[in-house]
């Protein structure tokens, strides 16, 4: 992490100090996250960060914050880097424009990667997700790299300049999509802690129009909706539908949240921001920031129990910008619960506009939501006769 205004100054310390802590003298890979501040010398900071490294191989984007260790940087000048080096193949991938859809973009990527090797591999990807269609993204890489996992989000900017940037080696660019391919002798475990809360009981859709939910469990959608919000909340449309989200069951006991974007009382609709459909299980929730602390440590146990006889020796964080300091009302909770549970790892990351991760049959988009993808060795993890 660098702090400094300056932005090549401020890519090469954090790209050295990137080096020093996996005490090697160049990387194979580089994540870089780079604050909006830096937004006028984005080139500068990934040219010389990939210089400082040896390598031309950077993927990152903007962001409103980012991560590194136990330091959160939210607003502010600000680039992490994440160095990765080891007996693992890298084919990195940059689509300059994603605004002739999501399928178009997946053949892109898979074009550019080739054909992944048996069992899969890994695919870190960030996107403009103020163009991206996500769902026809990931449906597009489910069906032409089956078995790769797909870890990443969404750029971010303070809200100052109304864009985002994705990065790849020299080249950065708003409406697009980069990343890397991971292949060979690594392994991942991807988590994702949730800061929904369930208010009420689980929902079976049974009238769908589009977009709208016209009835739950065969009574109007809008009662359903009524049933757990306040009364003086629920006389402030606009405000209600700030608070109050849906989440969507994906089975295996996940599920992604989503906005509420329409009320219709006179019909009983309420409109949601996701594709729907009859049978599709849900729930009202609530943004709970307790319940979050609590379910951040509930997935950190469970990643440090499956690397506990292999450590891991790097991670990536993804943060969604509706998490930080104004969320929890403290800086760096996040960050240091990571050390807390995971001790020295090294970590890097971002606050996101949307966080992805694997599904049970494609990607995932996440709102509201942290994805901790921890990074090691699979031949140290494999017994040995």
């Amino acid at each position: 992490m660098s702090t400094h205004r300056d932005s090549a100054r401020a890519a090469a310390e954090a790209a050295g100090s990137a080096l020093r802590a996996a005490s090697i003298d160049r990387a194979d890979l580089l994540l870089l996250f780079a604050t909006t501040p830096h937004g006028p010398g984005f080139t500068r900071v990934t040219r010389t960060a990939g210089e400082a490294c040896g390598t031309r191989a950077v993927v990152g984007c903007s962001a409103a914050g980012v991560i590194a260790g136990e330091e959160e940087v939210e607003g502010g000048p600000a680039v992490a880097v994440l160095a990765l080096s080891g007996d693992f193949e890298a084919r990195r991938f940059f689509v300059p424009s994603i605004r002739g859809g999501g399928e178009r973009a997946a053949e892109e990527i898979a074009q550019a990667v080739g054909q992944p090797a048996a069992g899969g591999g890994i695919l870190l990807l960030f996107a403009d997700t103020y163009h991206l269609e996500p769902v026809a993204l990931f449906r597009g890489l489910a069906r032409l790299m089956p078995g790769v996992r797909v870890i990443g989000g969404g750029a971010s900017e303070d809200g100052s300049v109304g864009q985002v940037s994705v990065f790849c080696g020299d080249a950065v660019s708003s409406g697009a999509v980069s990343g890397a391919l991971l292949m060979g002798n690594v392994h991942a475990s991807v988590a994702v802690s949730h800061a929904l809360r369930r208010v009420g009981s689980v929902h079976e859709a049974t009238g769908v129009d589009g977009r709208w939910l016209t009835t739950l469990d065969g009574r109007p959608a809008y009662e359903a909706f009524a049933a757990v919000v306040p009364e003086p909340l629920l006389a402030d449309p606009r405000r209600a539908v700030s608070v109050v989200l849906v989440g969507l069951d994906l089975g295996e006991g996940d599920f992604v949240a989503r906005h509420i974007v329409g009320l219709d009382s006179r019909r009983g609709a309420i409109a949601i921001d996701a594709a729907l459909g009859v049978g599709q299980q849900l729930f009202f929730g609530v943004r709970d920031p307790l319940g979050a602390r609590e379910e951040l440590q509930r997935v950190l146990c469970g990643q440090a129990a499956q690397w506990a006889t292999a450590p891991a020796v790097a991670g990536l964080y993804v943060n969604c910008v509706g998490r930080g300091r104004g969320f929890y009302g403290v800086p760096g909770l996040d960050s240091a619960y990571i050390r807390q549970h995971l001790g020295p790892v090294p970590v890097a990351g971002f606050f996101s506009g949307a966080e992805f991760a694997p599904g049970c049959r494609a990607a995932q988009l996440h709102q509201y939501t942290g994805v901790l993808a921890l990074l090691g060795s699979e031949s140290e993890r494999t017994p040995r006769a």
